[in-house]
């Protein structure tokens, strides 16, 4: 299979290329909407569609990109351009939390602006059909993007869910403002809504970086990692130097390995690969790299009860083992 068409299939292409086409044509209703009815709203709601469909754009660039195998400028793979994209993504979404904020803050003091009964109908015609069809687009983003682990995938989630609040508390706001006639019902549900929009940028914001400054995985992973290793015990004597960090959706672990220093080279090597395999089955796209070293007779569990200790001593003088199977 060709790399392009690996792309195509990979799930997160996919769920990315939807976002797309929903945005583009979102874009283009309240294009359309707008320019006949004059609507400077409608219009600048069509700027916004078009601004998620650039992020979209430029995610769908960014895993792509992301999924290059590793090469001689790259060994570590392409995984931190979603990581890019990603902190793209909480900056733009912190920006729009903040400037939903302020902007509140301003209408709070001002006073209300009342519109015709023909504008606020196509208002809230064209506010319910994007809200509804973010909120569908948010949902399947981030269902998506939790099982795949893709920060780009949840920060796109995130990006379009601001629109459903937004667009709800615009939506709520117009309703009270017209039917109970409370105007400062919108700036204040929209200075909520830019505080929790700035409010939810800030995990992904820190989420990236934490991975530039190369921080270690969440304690409950490392967790599965340390069972996986403690689970060939008696066969490897310990272990230390266990780092992590996260490089796009890889998670790269190495540790030093201790094991019976009679055994062979390559029994020491398939044991390391048993553990790989383990540490992998618990973490999908795991990348482990293990350094092994040998372990003293004085320390090893295994030399108490070595059947050819005693043959081993007899004939070379000094203490040790041959380690037997487990």
């Amino acid at each position: 299979m060709s790399p392009l068409t690996s792309s195509r299939r990979c799930p997160a292409i996919q769920a990315t290329s939807l976002a797309i086409l929903i945005s583009g044509l979102l874009a283009l209703v309240k294009g359309a909407i707008g320019l006949t009815s004059g609507s400077l709203a409608l219009l600048s709601s069509a700027i916004d569609s078009c601004l998620d469909l650039l992020l979209s754009l430029c995610n769908y660039l960014a895993l792509r990109q992301s999924r290059k195998p590793a090469d001689a400028r790259h060994p570590y793979g392409h995984g931190k351009f979603e990581t890019l994209a990603t902190f793209g993504q909480s900056l733009v979404i912190g920006a729009t939390g903040l400037a939903i904020m302020t902007e509140a803050g301003k209408r709070l003091y001002q006073p209300p602006m009342m519109l015709d009964n023909q504008w606020l109908n196509i208002g809230l015609a064209v506010l319910t059909l994007n809200l509804v069809a973010a909120a569908l687009l948010s949902r399947h983003l981030r269902r998506v993007g939790h099982q795949l682990e893709s920060s780009a995938l949840q920060a796109d989630a995130l990006h379009y869910a601001t629109d459903v609040y937004s667009n709800l508390a615009l939506l709520i706001g117009l309703s009270c403002a017209q039917l109970f006639d409370l105007a400062w019902m919108d700036p204040l549900l929209s200075l909520l809504v830019g505080g929790y929009i700035l409010r939810a940028a800030w995990p992904l914001l820190r989420g990236c970086l934490d991975e530039f400054l190369d921080v270690r995985l969440p304690e409950d992973q490392l967790q599965q990692v340390r069972r996986c290793i403690e689970g060939f015990r008696p066969r490897i004597t310990g272990y230390h130097h266990l780092r992590s960090r996260r490089t796009g959706r890889r998670k790269m672990i190495d540790f030093h390995l201790n094991v019976c220093r009679f055994k062979t080279i390559q029994e020491a090597h398939d044991l390391a690969d048993q553990i790989e395999r383990a540490i992998q089955r618990q973490l999908p796209m795991a990348d482990v790299t293990i350094h092994v070293e040998p372990t003293d007779c004085a320390q090893c569990g295994q030399c108490a009860d070595c059947q050819l200790t005693c043959e081993r001593r007899s004939r070379t003088g000094t203490g040790g083992c041959v380690a037997r199977d487990w």
